[in-house]
């Protein structure tokens, strides 16, 4: 027989290293080239959009003399292209101030005040896009609650309670971009009506005294506006001063003890600026 020299064994697992690279880069390289489609991120649920606001307000009841006025700050929402909803736009404002009350009976400064606004807004208009220009209408629903702490001493013998409306509106709102030379940052205005269709006022008179008990009033009919304009800012920033005025009937009577309970016809005045942020 012919004698032979066995060839020297190599260690367990050497011979697979150099493969292992060899799949590692190929995979490194394969992902490089892939197209950026097949790496994209999945869509985000919705486009949204923050804002702050720092606003004054002017409530009244102009038959008893009644005012609460004084400055409210505000963080907004906007939830738009909201996915499997078919266009419908969601929007979000939570308001709290620190006002003065005043009536005949006296004063009580420094109030605290909390205002909700839910809105679902579904597009009748869709935005299009004419000569560079892009307007939609909405239409939807408003979900609305204002909260005021009138609690303390007004005078010796009158003191105050708290008092919870909820409201819900027919809405609509209109958007519409703008380019004007003699204004380039001015981006667009907005125009926001709402009609009342239920409105309901709770006062929590058993504050008062043991006599008196909580009452509901129901408010028939009212009618609000808003307005604001978008002007741009620096790094995408947007800021929108608005102006927004309320108005609300008389409400029906209610019995309190001994007393007849109503809301009186209201007005509101709202000045404010929103700060906006880019949409992400």
């Amino acid at each position: 027989m012919k004698s032979f020299k066995p060839i020297p064994a190599q260690p367990k697992g050497s011979a697979r290293q150099p493969r292992r690279g060899q799949a590692l880069a190929l995979a490194l390289l394969a992902a490089a080239l892939a197209p950026a489609a097949l790496r994209a991120e999945p869509a985000p649920w919705a486009r949204l959009q923050w804002s702050s606001s720092a606003a004054y307000s002017h409530y009244r009841e102009p038959s008893i003399g009644m005012h609460l006025k004084g400055p409210e700050l505000g963080v907004h929402l906007r939830a738009s292209d909201v996915r499997g909803l078919g266009g419908l736009k969601l929007e979000l404002d939570l308001l709290g101030g620190a006002q003065n009350y005043s009536s005949a009976d006296g004063q009580l400064d420094r109030r605290r005040t909390l205002d909700t606004r839910w809105h679902a807004l579904y597009p009748l208009v869709p935005d299009g896009a004419t000569q560079g220009l892009s307007a939609g209408l909405y239409a939807g629903l408003a979900l609305q609650s204002s909260y005021s702490d009138l609690r303390g001493t007004v005078r010796p013998g009158v003191v105050g309670y708290e008092r919870l409306n909820r409201s819900a509106w027919l809405t609509a709102q209109w958007r519409q971009s703008l380019k004007l030379e003699a204004l380039p940052r001015l981006q667009g205005w907005q125009l926001d009506l709402g009609h009342l269709l239920e409105g309901r006022q709770t006062s929590y008179l058993s504050q008062v005294g043991s006599q008196w008990r909580d009452v509901t009033n129901k408010q028939p009919w009212g009618w609000q506006v808003q307005v604001q304009s978008t002007w741009a800012a620096e790094r995408g920033l947007l800021l929108e001063p608005f102006v927004r005025y309320t108005q609300v009937g008389h409400s029906d009577t209610v019995i309190s003890g001994s007393k007849a309970v109503s809301e009186p016809a209201n007005s509101r005045w709202q000045l404010g600026l929103k700060a906006t942020w880019p949409p992400h």
